[in-house]
């Protein structure tokens, strides 16, 4: 039955990574802002540290930028030949990459006074860049490439790419696409082609490689010297703009995750790698954070070489961190761990199951998780708690994260036992696990990763929290640049809320980053969490499951000029039972001179809701309409905002007012 289970969950996760086909589309719980620019892929999406780079970025309503932001610290200027800047649809950014920016993934963000574009990835990579030509499409038009490179391509639509090389006897040489990983749409593989006979080498094919999100990564070691041919295309023969990558050619190492996956915050540590091909990489060390603002950083492995693998994901933990000790395969030989730990773990055998044990008193509850694919490890974990005789007393569920929620029946010792789901084994089959006595908390998330506002009034940012047995008040607020501010008090029990973010008249109009977080004190503890924005992100990024962790805090901020009008909406009653209604009124604060009429749209009514406001009239300040439930209205607690749009001197003005909170229960 479990071997059943993990079928069916193969074929949903290899669907889940599969691009949505409206991938480029914003899907977010924000309004929209049509005024704000937005970013298409970047092309070529990759930069050298140390170099200066023309930053060719397409979207629309790019005209008049205020600034460019990434998340290293970089120089960009906007060149004001050939009237760039005034283009909607292009714009050049000169992009200043200091030589000690890690290699890897970062995001970059444009913003002008109408708002902030959504994010985009950009590669820094010290392989020398190669950019694909048209003419590569046949095989005996294959373009030529130095070993080693990154070539920065784009597949298109029945299509091949093809890239000639030279390799000598015994020469090792791995490749690796980076395309899923970007945010594209592609669904890639390559295969290596003896260049003369064209003949597929055996063992030359990759797809779908572990760990990596659907990209392709392999390791060959040539027989004879000669030319070689690389194969590049969608799986399905799909292409377009949105279909881009890049292949990394040369002999650089392949890990998969760092080892340990997690370390304590503060001081420095020593970190290793797991992977198909980390054969002489040595160990690096790493110089931990203290603060709680990031929960993730990439380390890099390099070869004896000097070239540079791409990077991993190594967790920021607040408790003692380990390795498994071997040998720990069976119950007498189990790993004591101390509560709260984590513990890095690898299956490296097939069939090879760990033990580790911990003491409990009776009716201890802890909370003990398994975490692989959050952190790009493939691993698939099977988990069981056992006592001392063997006896199975909780196990995880395949279809399900590996994570128990266990209460102890009595004093004693109890075993863990972990295996891989499909009694796998391997160099990248590596796992973390924790464990902790259970404690009330909450997640915070946000429905989109970018807001804009204007400066000096106040405007809302939607909310969403997910308790844990915590149904106190929670404060919310910002971290960010001066002058930016932001508070909410989550009333007890709430599932949602809306935080009016403030920022000050002399903060500049542009773009900002921020963070969201939230504060309780539980059980006479301090607790923080930071707010997630993992799943709008991801979708952003062509459905991507799992975008760069680093980015998972990251919320964009359009700082906007103060408007000629502002709205603000208030619910009356603020609670209904489905079938009833409430009225809605929105007050209109006017500039001087400022009489023109308003149009209202009302955002975020939940199914079998509805509400349809007029504008407000010419010279008027109020508009009030009615809000109507269905006897099928689902218990809800939506934040409901309105937008307003007005002409002035021929200039289109919007503004959305902060929300109210609307409540629909029985």
């Amino acid at each position: 039955m479990r071997r059943l289970s993990f079928l069916l969950l193969a074929s949903l996760l290899a669907l889940s990574f599969l691009p949505s086909q409206s991938a480029g589309q914003k899907k977010d719980g924000f309004p929209a802002n049509a005024a704000a620019p937005s970013l298409k892929p970047l092309f070529p999406a990759g930069a050298k540290p140390g170099a200066t780079v023309d930053l060719k970025l397409k979207g629309a309503n790019l005209a008049a930028p205020i600034k460019l932001i990434t998340s290293f610290p970089a120089k960009a200027v906007f060149p004001t030949e050939n009237n760039n800047g005034k283009d909607a649809a292009n714009l050049l950014v000169k992009l200043e990459i200091p030589a000690n920016t890690p290699i890897g993934f970062h995001t970059v963000r444009i913003g002008t006074a109408k708002g902030i574009s959504n994010a985009r990835i950009l590669c820094v990579d010290d392989l020398p860049e190669v950019v694909e030509v048209d003419t590569n499409r046949g095989k005996q038009t294959a373009q030529n490439i130095p070993v080693p490179c990154v070539v920065a391509g784009r597949a298109d639509a029945e299509a091949n790419d093809y890239f000639k090389f030279t390799a000598k006897a015994g020469q090792r040489i791995s490749f690796e696409i980076l395309g899923r990983r970007l945010g594209s749409a592609i669904d890639p593989q390559l295969t290596l082609f003896d260049a003369a006979s064209m003949r597929e080498l055996s063992g030359g094919h990759s797809n779908d490689a572990p760990g990596l999100q659907t990209d392709p990564r392999l390791t060959y070691t040539f027989k004879k010297d000669g030319e070689y041919a690389i194969e590049v295309r969608d799986v399905s023969y799909r292409g377009g703009e949105d279909f881009f990558y890049r292949l990394r050619v040369g002999d650089f190492p392949c890990a998969t995750s760092p080892i340990p996956m997690a370390v304590k915050r503060g001081g420095t540590t020593s970190v290793s790698f797991s992977g198909p091909q980390v054969e002489g990489v040595l160990p690096v060390t790493v110089a931990v954070p203290e603060g709680t603002a990031a929960d993730s950083l990439w380390v890099t492995p390099k070869g004896p070489n000097g070239l540079s693998g791409w990077p991993v994901c190594l967790l920021l933990s607040d408790v003692k961190e380990e390795l498994e000790k071997e040998p720990n395969n069976t119950a007498a030989t189990a790993q004591k761990l101390t509560v709260p730990s984590g513990v890095t773990g690898r299956l490296l055998e097939k069939g090879e199951a760990d033990y580790f044990s911990f003491t409990a008193k009776k009716d201890q509850r802890f909370i003990i998780e398994v975490v692989t694919h959050d952190l790009y490890s493939p691993t698939e974990v099977y988990m069981e708690i056992k006592d001392t005789k063997g006896g199975k007393l909780a196990e995880t569920n395949p279809a399900n994260a590996p994570r128990l929620d266990f209460k102890a029946a009595a004093d004693g010792d109890y075993h863990i036992a972990l295996e891989h789901l499909h009694l796998w084994g391997g160099p990248a089959e590596v796992y973390h696990l924790s464990i902790a006595e259970f404690s009330p908390g909450f997640d915070i998330s946000l429905q989109g990763d970018r807001i804009d506002g204007p400066a000096g009034i106040p405007f809302s940012l939607p909310i969403m929290v997910t308790r844990r047995d915590f149904a106190e008040a929670i404060e919310i607020s910002i971290e960010g640049p001066k002058g930016v501010k932001g508070k909410l008090t989550v009333a007890k029990g709430q599932p949602a809320g809306n935080l009016d973010v403030i920022v000050d008249e002399e903060v500049a109009v542009g773009p900002e980053t921020i963070r969201v977080v939230g504060t309780a004190q539980i059980n006479g503890k301090p607790y923080k969490a930071y707010a997630s924005v993992r799943g709008p992100l991801g979708t952003s990024l062509a459905g991507l499951p799992i975008p760069p962790r680093t980015a998972w805090r990251e919320i964009g901020l359009g700082i906007q000029p103060r408007p000629p009008f502002t709205l603000a909406l208030k619910l009356d009653p603020a609670t209904i039972a489905p079938g009833k209604n409430t009225t809605a009124t929105v007050t209109a604060s006017r500039a001087k001179g400022f009489d023109a009429e308003i149009a209202l749209t009302i955002n975020g009514l939940p199914a079998n809701v509805t509400g349809k406001a007029g504008p407000i009239p010419a010279g008027k300040s109020e508009l009030k309409f009615e809000i109507t439930s269905t006897d099928k209205a689902a218990p809800a607690a939506p934040s409901l905002t309105v937008t307003g749009k007005a002409k002035m001197k021929d200039k289109e003005e919007t503004f959305t007012s902060p929300g109210a909170a609307l409540t629909i229960k029985k």
